[in-house]
């Protein structure tokens, strides 16, 4: 069986507060995009979970996410004594802040549940994916979606009208624990783009919605090719240019498919590039 993963962006990501355990609490839109790994999904006859992927540098062990979620399932479902191969082909960048790791665990939920006709719901595989990662929820559900807590509680809201997004990953990456770091140095802003946000897509004005974009680790990180890709992006036409999540992904939104792919002449040797869609949810 082979499953989907899809990548998202981050449309605003706002950082509301601090718990006593050290974890975040964040405010944050976020769509699914038509960039994905992929998922072949099959029954082992050894007992367990066996990882494979085409990229070397990926763990296979209890660090890989994929792991993580069939463990977690296979022990919700009283599975423990039957056994699934997964291998994984990676095609979103990691350290790009599009979420491959927590959309290649909702891809094997999904996946699982249908291999072995479990029937969850969307919800109660929601639920299992938490236990790997606060991103894990959104991506079992998919589309657009207003996520707070650590960015657990998701809430679906009005998607990215039909566009076009050039994404960009530099060769410089950061990883969220010291973007953490970085941005703990600073107050929480002052200002929130969420709520913004929500008010130019239930419009559905593109011009509004780049306008809005917003992102608490853009202001207080400031990656020099970050910022170079943004105004890349604008100058080639973009209605809006951002990070997404942690970094250190830029994309830009675009009206028309022409002129998404004349802007990828203006980025040309910046990065690793990819076109997309926005994508619907379940």
């Amino acid at each position: 069986m082979k499953v989907r993963a899809y990548g998202k962006v981050n449309l605003t990501l706002d950082v509301v507060g601090r718990r006593q355990d050290g974890y975040h609490l964040l405010d944050t839109v976020m769509q699914s995009v038509s960039v994905w790994d992929e998922l072949d999904i099959q029954r082992s006859h050894e007992p367990g979970v066996h990882i494979q992927c085409n990229k070397d540098r990926l763990p296979t062990d209890s660090k890989n996410t994929v792991y993580r979620a069939a463990k977690f399932f296979l022990e919700d479902q009283g599975l423990e004594d039957r056994g699934v191969f997964v291998f994984i082909k990676k095609y979103i960048p990691s350290r790009s802040g599009m979420g491959g790791g927590s959309a290649d665990a909702a891809a094997a939920l999904r996946g699982l549940n249908e291999m072995f006709d479990t029937k969850l719901t969307t919800e109660q595989l929601m639920a299992i994916g938490a236990k790997v990662g606060a991103d894990v929820p959104f991506c079992v559900k998919g589309g657009a979606a207003r996520c707070t807590g650590v960015g657990d509680r998701v809430e679906p809201v009005n998607p990215l009208p039909d566009c076009w997004l050039l994404i960009c990953k530099p060769p410089a990456g950061m990883s969220t624990p010291r973007a953490y770091s970085i941005l703990d140095q600073y107050p929480l802003s002052s200002t929130q783009a969420t709520p913004r946000m929500l008010e130019a897509l239930e419009a559905g004005n593109l011009k509004r919605i780049g306008k809005a974009l917003g992102n608490r680790f853009d202001e207080t990180i400031r990656l020099s090719p970050v910022r170079a890709l943004k105004r890349a992006m604008l100058d080639a036409g973009a209605l809006g240019s951002m990070m997404t999540g942690s970094g250190s992904s830029v994309y830009g939104i675009f009206e028309t498919e022409d002129r998404a792919r004349e802007a990828m002449s203006w980025i040309d040797g910046m990065g690793r590039t990819f076109l997309a869609q926005p994508c619907r949810g379940i």
